[in-house]
């Protein structure tokens, strides 16, 4: 027989994956745990019990989904959103705002889990694929103003317009036909140009009448009838431009044409002329419009055919607005719109709702992603980079070397083929974190100064199993802990410990108690460390509630409450949100076990001054199986007994090990039974477990509301050579 003790001081693996139990070769795999349940591991080496949480109170409308978003002005003035359907709440230091204040918004339940948001100092910018941009602003806690962000102007291109009028065509096939509208819809100058509509295309060959013209359909059209306000005349004008003058800024000219080509609704537009840029401003015929010069033209010469361009506005309903957004050097960019899912836009330096496009180097930019195959803008963030993460892959645009991203000056680099789903990613450090394509893997992307680039890596390999059934969230903790947490789409979530100076991703799994379901979180700084809220949804008494919560390291329940009985009354009332449900319950600190709640309230087995109860969890580490030499092989495998068991604990109550539970109560003190069990740190000694394959899987519980956090474990092996 051989005898060892193997001491185990480093539990910063986290969860071991199953597909892993056989590769005790892996360094990692003696830090491990073959099942972490509501612990989290610590980036000092031990594990503690995960922090519970304190219920705040009710949603709006508990039988709606909902959705939190983080608003930090500061370190000490920062705020959780309550968004719903239609409306906005604020919540600060663990209460509402206000009697609460409240705003509405233009985002239904549909469209909350799709809003991405960017923040710069108090002003916050939404966005929605199919809402403009909507700017949030903060003058006070109760003083918010919601609005469409007033850009002046927004990005222009030459993307055609949109007529109010019907066209139906001779033949929707490909060759020449005839095209009838409703309305006056054709001018002279319209020929060569394009009529688009959902997937047919067709060029103008021949103005006959305002109301038709002989076309050559190059695309098939899905049916013989556009209808009104679907197609597009794309392009500009076929006809020269001239100009009355080329400046100054801000003065009115007027813009003629050699053919008739400007409609009424060309008021707004921009117009593209000898290098400058006018707005116009005013229709008087097809022929002639006055503008205001916006960039001083270079002279007033004709601009022939082709020269010169009619852009409109391209983030608008037809063609959508951005679906995400972020501030990178100084400016708003964007990206993602249904019509142009690759291209990318960004504001002038310091202007973020002006977009006027020229070529000097504050000016806005727009870009297009060139890649061969159909990748929509996912999300952007601004790193040494700015990152954007398509469903593709990962692209990084700068402007060189030290160099900022200017309309003449842009690389943008694939960096990565993996490709991100929809969830909005969180950045660690200098490593972004983001949900993999297919929800069920979590990556990183972050600069690697060794290859002179960035390189995208899985954060979930070990623990991959952890991450099936999808990710739909990822709120970052810095402090006390430095933990991500990513919730499931089950409603679980997953505790992260993250140190990339000590190569740390530890994972472990968390379940709401009471069959609590987490739809949302948000992280925000609040009395010198972090805190995070959830939105828990659960069914009490057959009905679907919906409660704000935020996690402390000092609560051992979920959705914990306290209260105050009156001297001599054992009843605790105002407990209806557990109604039918069993509580666990700390009388003046004391755990003194389960209550179910009926009508509201329970009735304690003894007199206290203050009754804190939640609904109870368990965290749970278990270890691996030791692999070391015997001098006969390997130990894996053989018959083994745990002769002895030592677990060093840190500030650590009544936790149990291998369903035995550990002795901390001191008997020494006077009254000790009506005070609570102070916190132990040291060994304590565990007897023996008996022979088998696997007598060393030591499983650490803490079935009480008592803190629990384990240091070390060492254990004492005999080993069967047979």
């Amino acid at each position: 027989m051989a005898r060892i003790d193997t001491l185990t001081t480093n539990f910063s693996a986290g969860e071991w994956s199953p597909r892993l139990y056989g590769r005790p070769d892996i360094a990692k795999y003696a830090d491990a745990l073959k099942r972490g349940r509501d612990v989290v591991c610590l980036q000092h080496g031990g594990f503690r019990s995960r922090p519970g949480t304190e219920d705040l109170g009710a949603v709006k409308e508990q039988s709606k989904r909902t959705r939190l978003i983080p608003f930090v002005y500061s370190a000490t003035d920062a705020y959780v959103l309550e968004l719903g359907d239609t409306y906005m709440r604020v919540w600060r230091e663990g209460a509402l705002v206000g009697g609460p204040y409240e705003l509405t918004t233009p985002y239904a339940t549909a469209d909350l889990l799709s809003v991405d948001y960017t923040q710069g100092a108090d002003t916050m910018f939404l966005f929605l694929q199919t809402k403009p941009i909507y700017r949030l602003r903060r003058f006070s806690s109760t003083n918010w103003v919601l609005d469409v962000a007033p850009l002046d102007p927004g990005p222009f291109g030459e993307i055609g317009r949109r007529q109010s009028t019907a066209i139906t065509l001779g033949s929707a096939s490909a060759g020449a036909t005839t095209a009838t509208s409703g309305s006056a819809a054709f001018l002279n100058s319209d020929v060569g140009r394009f009529i688009t509509y959902q997937g047919g295309l067709l060029r103008v060959t021949l103005v006959t009448g305002a109301t038709t013209a002989d076309v050559t359909v190059t695309s098939a059209f899905p049916s013989t009838t556009l209808p009104s306000g679907s197609w597009v005349m794309a392009g500009s004008p076929k006809t020269g431009c001239t100009p009355s003058a080329a400046g100054p800024v801000g003065a009115t000219i007027t813009l003629t044409l050699d053919a008739a080509g400007w409609r009424s609704t060309d008021v707004g537009a921009h117009v593209q002329i000898n290098g400058g840029l006018a707005r116009i401003t005013s229709y008087s015929s097809g022929t002639a419009v006055s503008a205001v010069v916006l960039s001083e033209l270079s002279g007033t010469t004709k601009a022939e055919l082709e020269s010169w361009s009619v852009e409109y506005p391209v983030w608008n309903a037809s063609d959508g607005y951005p679906a995400t957004g972020t501030l990178h050097q100084q400016r708003l960019v964007a990206a993602g719109t249904a019509t142009m899912p690759q291209t990318i836009w960004g504001s002038r330096p310091g202007l973020y709702l002006d977009f006027t496009k020229g070529a000097a180097d504050d000016d806005s930019y727009s870009f297009e992603l060139a890649s061969d195959e159909i990748n929509p803008v996912r999300f952007l963030s601004s790193n040494r980079d700015l990152l954007a993460l398509t469903y593709g892959g990962e692209w990084t645009l700068s402007g060189g070397i030290e160099k900022p991203i200017t309309p003449t000056n842009v690389r943008a680099t694939p960096q990565a083929k993996v490709g991100c789903a929809s969830v909005r990613p969180e950045q660690i450090d200098d490593e972004l974190y983001y949900v993999q394509r297919g929800v069920s893997v979590l990556r990183t992307v972050s600069w690697s100064p060794q290859v002179g680039g960035y390189l995208s890596g899985e954060a979930s390999t070990m623990a991959e199993h952890l991450a099936k059934g999808g990710i739909g969230c990822i709120t970052y903790q810095q402090s006390p802990e430095r933990i991500a947490w990513c919730y499931k789409d089950d409603g679980s979530y997953i505790a992260m410990t993250v140190s990339r100076e000590q190569n740390i991703r530890a994972l472990t799994l968390c379940t709401p108690a009471g069959g609590g379901v987490v739809e949302s979180t948000a992280t925000i700084p609040e009395d010198g460390e972090d805190r995070t809220y959830m939105i828990v949804r659960r069914t009490v008494d057959g009905v679907t509630t919906r409660r704000v919560e935020r996690m402390s390291w000092t609560a051992y329940l979920d959705g914990q409450t306290e209260f105050e009985p009156a001297p001599g009354d054992l009843v605790v009332t105002g407990a209806d949100r557990f109604e039918g449900m069993t509580v666990g319950v700390l009388a003046d600190g004391i755990d003194i076990g389960d209550f179910e709640v009926s009508g509201g309230e329970f009735t304690l087995s003894r007199e206290a001054s203050t009754v804190v109860y939640g609904l109870r969890f368990v965290p749970t580490g278990k270890l691996l199986p030791s692999e070391t030499g015997t001098g006969m092989g390997a130990s894996a495998g053989r018959t083994r007994m745990q002769g002895r068991c030592m677990v060093l604990l840190n500030e650590t109550v009544g936790c149990s090990v291998n369903g035995q539970a550990l002795a901390f109560r001191e008997y020494d003190a006077e009254n000790v039974l009506d005070s609570p069990v102070q916190p132990f740190s040291g060994w304590k000694d565990v007897s023996e477990f008996g022979w088998s394959p696997d007598a060393d899987e030591i499983e650490i519980t803490q079935p009480q509301a008592y803190p629990m956090h384990v240091l070390a474990v060492v254990r004492r092996i005999t080993s069967n050579p047979g």
